[in-house]
Parts: structure tokens; sequence; C-alpha cells
């Protein structure tokens, strides 16, 4: 059964009479009715019969008839809907963002795009980071900031900018460090950080770090335990903002820090998506570190 021979018969039964359903329908005559029969074939029964010159439902043909409506309607519906997912689609900027300091920087950016491209829609992800270029890959993403640099040729992958630390304590008489700390002599005291977006335990040799997902126990440790915290700037704002007496210094000097890179498939057929991606490295270029010392 074909939905086609479903549209044959309605406007069949509604003509009753083939030639004339045959003109409606911009069909030979001959075609329409082998798919009625086609159709009769397949149901196992007799759908018209004729009266004088001509056709009527059969009692069965007329219970099929409201059946082969609900069915046209419903695959009409279904159709307008998958029409209006495709349209939605076409208008629709998907992004991922790995969270960082420049996290608002990019929100600005993206507003700026969106007063020129009124019609565009966007949905902002936050996915892991080892899911986003399969992402990227079965379109479900358009645009990726995060640390990965895609070596796939499909996706073309830029520096935007680097996410920086800073080391911060509560200087007293059990813990004192310089303005340009060195790797050991921050790693004389019990090193913690804020859920870190990024691995930074690899860029210390000598202890592993603590990893907390509560600032109010970071605070805690800083000042009554005299422990040093590694922290993005926007993190670092956060504590000090509670706890003013806080020493901030950055870590450049040490070349702690994450490369960040906006990401897109080189194919990508909206054609918003390529703008946004050149504003944004706009947007980033020179890059610029506004947070160092």
């Amino acid at each position: 059964m074909e939905i086609k021979q479903l549209k044959y018969f309605i406007e069949t039964a509604r003509q009753e009479h083939m030639t004339e359903a045959a003109l409606s329908l911009n069909v030979a005559q001959s075609a329409l009715s082998r798919q009625i029969g086609l159709l009769e074939e397949d149901l196992g029964v007799k759908l018209f019969k004729r009266v004088g010159r001509n056709i009527k439902l059969t009692d069965e043909g007329k219970i099929f008839f409201e059946d082969a409506l609900t069915i046209i309607e419903s695959v009409e519906k279904s159709r307008e809907k998958l029409n209006e997912e495709v349209i939605q689609k076409k208008h629709t900027l998907n992004i991922h963002l790995t969270r960082s300091d420049m996290t608002s920087k990019v929100l600005q950016s993206l507003n700026q795009f969106l007063r020129q491209e009124t019609d565009i829609e966007f949905n902002i992800h936050t996915l892991d980071e080892s899911v986003i270029e399969d992402r990227l890959m079965d379109e479900t993403l358009d645009i990726v900031i995060s640390a990965q640099r895609s070596e796939d040729p499909l996706i073309q992958s830029a520096l935007l900018f680097e996410q920086n630390y800073h080391y911060i304590f509560r200087e007293s008489n059990r813990i004192q460090l310089p303005v340009q700390a060195s790797l050991n002599e921050l790693e004389e005291f019990p090193l913690i950080t804020f859920q870190p977006v990024f691995d930074i335990s690899q860029m210390f040799k000598r202890q592993s770090i603590g990893i907390y997902q509560d600032m109010t126990i970071i605070q805690h440790l800083l000042i009554e335990h005299a422990h040093v915290a590694i922290l993005t700037h926007e993190e670092a704002k956060q504590l000090t903002y509670s706890y003013p007496k806080f020493t901030v210094h950055s870590l450049n000097h040490l070349n702690i820090k994450h490369p960040m890179y906006v990401s897109m498939r080189k194919d990508n057929q909206k054609p918003f998506v390529k703008k946004w991606y050149s504003h944004l490295r706009q947007t980033f270029s020179p890059l610029f570190n506004p947070y160092s010392d």
C-alpha cells in the first residue's frame, strides 16, 4: 500500500467517476485503474461497484475511505512538522562553550552578532570535552569553543585565547610567597583548586592538587590551614570578593595556561555559522591577557 494509492482512491471516491478522477489527478485513466486494482488486491476487498455510468463505494470501501482520510491527514501533519523542523535547524546556531574566564566575552560577541542576524535562534550546550568533536561531525553542534584543537581535515580550528591561572593564598607567618613564585616554592604548600575544566595537576611535579566543588571549603583551607589555591581569574575574583585579604598573583611566568580554540565543520551549510566564526576571531584578535600582573 502506497500513499499515492490512498490519494488516488480518495479522489476517485469523491468524483464517483474514473475519468473525472483521472483528470483531477492529472494521470492517465489506465494508470489510475491499475493503482486502484493494486490497492484492492492488497486489501483483499472490492472498494468500488459500478452504478450506471458512475462508480460508488462498496460497504468495505466506505469503511476504508474514512481510514484513508485519517492516514493522509496524519501524513500531511507529519510532513508539516518535519518541514518546520528542517527550517528551524537551518536557522539555529548550536554552540558548545567550555567554561573559561572569557565566557562572558564570547556571549557578548554572540549578542552583537544576533543583533545583525535577527532571524537566527541559538542553543548553548556545555558538553563533555570528549564528545564535542563527534557532535561537530554529526552536525549537532555548529560552533565549538573548547580546549581541543581538532586534527580532523573536515574541521577548521583556530586559537581564540588562552585561559590563564593565578595562585591565591592568605599571607601569614606560616605562608609567604613572592610575586613570581617558582614551582618549588608553590609546592612547599598544599595545593587546591575549584572543579577544574582542565587537568592542571600535570603542570605540577611533586604533589597532586586537591579538587573541591565548594568555594567556601577553599576559602576555609586558605584562611585556616595555609593552603595555596590555583584558580582562574573569575574564580579568584569570586573568592576575594568575600575575603579581600587574599593575595593573588598570576602564573603566567610559569606558562601555566590552556589554549582555547574555536572550531566548526568546513562544509557547514549554514551561512551565519561561518560569519560568527569570523566574528569571534576578529573579537579576540589580537590575543591579549587582561589579567596579568
